[in-house]
């Protein structure tokens, strides 16, 4: 049968060491090339960072405790652990088209093929950090690696494979002959498997993994082995896929090696690696799943069909160890067995919405996963704030003590709730229901005002923090399909004794400064052409203005023109608290200007979204690969966080975004 299991630190200089020539025994080449070694001691900080989107390739040490992994856009994760416990952490390592990873005293020893054939060995310690690197260039170049119970190995484009020891010597080596040719190799334990084509066949052969590289038996599988191969662990299966040219397919064949004996053949949609669990079970790697061919209840088999076309490459989504086999789900590890599968990855990795709590804690959260996060961004407690399964948090406001306001929408009909919640005791207070859509949700504490805009009825309220309720103000009217209304609470203190300032978009936008906030018609205005950029609690409106010499960032307060901010095309501007600077989101940058535009700090960050300001000393930067922390006066980063509530679940996690994370950015 078939089971289918569903889907900082700056760094110190690197001093190289002597050129390191390779030891040779008998077997070995005088002509075979140098390594250039490198010691490295201290090289950076430990850096824990989910990957930049889907993972693309994976290697298991044989033991199934640990990975290696590179994912879409190159970079490179070692999961130290597989039980939940440990966070990936990232190594330096170039973009590879092959991976290998084994355990190693001082950590793990991890081998990288690159795209132009050179193989880069790295010994790191549990954190990632490289301790001693290898590179062998690419002359020959390298076609494959595989890691053995003696080392690793590597097949090159001159049809030699060679042992190759952590410092780059090669120590054993063993020649193709003439008009022979590797296509790829299986490695389990200390067996081998060969598949060696000839201008007419494709034939499986065992390589002897000793002291010495040694050739042994032709293994009678036809002359029609795939390029994706594995071998069972006591050497009496292969398995192989090829692509069938009449069914577009791949066509997974087991062979039994003493008798050559057709033990399976299956045809696997996407298939893209092998790997035995055992003699009489099979994984298959196809389309984000692992499925199980058991062979055991295999009693007839028919032959391979022939007339295959090109060999189909190992996706490398697979890698068997310690009794189970681990595969790839979008950016996480998937852990299965026949009978069972979990994942491996964030619960949280990209906050939907987050906001700042008492003395500079975050609350962040996607669903109904959420985190409270302290100055350092690590996460203090995972509270539930009680959100129906069937719906999503739109909007997070502090409303003091451990009290929050929040809004959820129900995700098959959009029926949105207004509550107040208790994180001691999170059993949510229902303050508006049955809205129809999101509405924005603001809060000033020094006035305790509450707005809600943007969606079907624009409401001012006060929030009593004793009966934990909201007592209407001033509501206005539905407003229309194509008028827009923005309610924003001041501070009175910093913006001259207003308390609420009405934004009014419609084919032109109205402005209003009001100070009693029953009375919303009444205050100081104005009406313009342009769009809103952003408001502060001091009571500026930045407004996007288009003149003759292209867009401009206007600032309005009282009515009144006051200055206008410079600006580097379009960005998303979040001013300060008290309205003294801006930060500038824009698509490959952070900036902080002054007020007069007058420029403090820029960091390159990519997929920034969003600035969160603890007070006027320090603020957060969102965005979709993390949470980073700065000091507003230096732009240092004080902290920086890439995915919270990391460990194993029963279900996929949710998709992380296909950019470089903040901590990687920020290293």
């Amino acid at each position: 049968m078939i089971a289918a299991i569903g889907c900082g630190t700056p760094s110190r200089p690197v001093v190289p060491i002597e050129q390191v020539a390779p030891t040779q025994d008998a077997a070995v080449a005088a002509d075979a090339p140098a390594s250039a070694l490198v010691r490295l001691d201290g090289q950076r900080r430990k850096i824990e960072a989910p990957h930049a989107g889907g993972i693309r390739r994976l290697a298991v040490t044989a033991e199934g405790t640990a990975a290696i992994t590179q994912d879409q856009l190159g970079g490179i994760r070692l999961w130290p652990t597989l039980d939940g416990t440990t966070e990936p952490r990232i190594v330096d390592l170039p973009a590879s088209r092959g991976l290998a990873i084994a355990a190693e005293p001082r950590g793990f020893v991890v081998a990288a093929l690159d795209q132009v054939g050179g193989l880069v060995i790295q010994v790191v310690d549990r954190d990632g950090i490289a301790l001693q690197r290898a590179s062998l260039r690419a002359d020959p170049a390298h076609l494959g690696i595989a890691m053995t119970a003696r080392g690793l190995i590597a097949w090159r484009t001159d049809q030699v494979i060679v042992r190759v020891s952590t410092d780059g010597a090669i120590t054993a080596q063993l020649p193709l002959e003439a008009g022979q040719r590797i296509v790829a190799v299986a490695v389990t334990g200390e067996r081998a498997v060969a598949v060696i084509a000839t201008e007419s066949k494709q034939r499986a052969r065992f390589v002897t993994l000793g002291d010495r590289l040694a050739w042994g038996a032709w293994i009678d599988a036809g002359d029609e082995v795939g390029g994706v191969v594995a071998v069972s662990p006591s050497g009496t299966r292969i398995a192989s896929a090829r692509q069938h040219k009449a069914q577009g397919m791949p066509q997974i064949v087991v062979i039994d090696t003493a008798t050559g004996k057709v033990v399976a053949n299956e045809t696997v949609a996407g298939a893209g690696s092998l790997g035995f669990l055992d003699d009489d079970r099979l994984a298959v790697a196809s389309l984000g799943a692992i499925q199980w061919l058991d062979l055991k209840t295999r009693t007839t088999a028919g032959a391979p069909i022939a007339g295959m076309t090109t060999d189909l490459p190992d996706g490398g989504m697979l890698s068997v160890g310690g009794g189970r086999a681990i595969g790839i789900s979008n950016s996480e590890l998937m852990i299965t067995t026949p009978s069972t599968v979990s994942y491996l990855g964030y619960d949280l990795e990209t906050p939907a919405v987050a906001a700042v709590g008492p003395g500079g804690q975050l609350l962040v959260g996607v669903r109904e996963s959420f985190a409270l996060l302290d100055a350092n961004l690590t996460a203090t407690s995972l509270p539930s704030l009680g959100v129906p399964t069937d719906a999503a948090v739109s909007e997070l406001r502090w409303v003091g003590g451990t009290t929050w306001l929040l809004e959820w929408s129900r995700i098959h009909d959009g029926q949105t709730t207004l509550a107040s919640v208790d994180l001691a005791k999170p059993v949510p207070k229902e303050l508006r229901t049955a809205m129809p859509m999101v509405g924005l949700l603001l809060y000033e504490p020094t006035t305790q005002l509450v707005t809600l805009s943007l969606g079907a009825t624009p409401e001012v309220a006060a929030y009593d923090p004793v009966r934990h309720k909201l007592d209407p103000l001033s509501v206005l009217p539905k407003p229309a399909s194509y008028r827009q209304i923005e309610l924003v609470p001041v501070s009175p203190a910093l913006s001259g004794g207003t308390q609420i300032v009405v934004i009014e978009m419609v084919d032109k936008m109205t402005m209003r400064w009001v100070r009693d906030p029953k009375d919303l018609a009444r205050g100081a205005s104005i009406t313009l052409e342009g769009s809103l950029g952003a408001a502060d609690r001091a009571g500026h409106v930045y407004v996007w203005r288009s003149t003759p010499g292209g867009l401009e960032l206007a600032i309005y307060r009282d009515g009144a023109w006051v200055g206008t901010l410079p600006t580097d095309g379009a960005v998303a501007v979040w001013p300060a608290p008290t309205g003294s600077h801006v930060v500038l989101i824009g698509a490959n940058r952070v900036s902080l200007v002054a007020r007069d535009g007058k420029k403090v700090w820029t960091q390159p960050i990519q997929g920034a979204s969003e600035a969160l300001w603890f007070d006027d000393s320090s603020l957060a930067i969102l965005g979709a690969g993390g949470l980073a922390r700065f000091d507003a006066a230096t732009g240092k980063v004080l902290a920086a966080r890439c995915g919270w509530r990391f460990g194993l679940s029963p279900k996929p996690h949710p998709v992380s975004a296909q950019v470089e994370p903040m901590c990687a950015q920020l290293r």
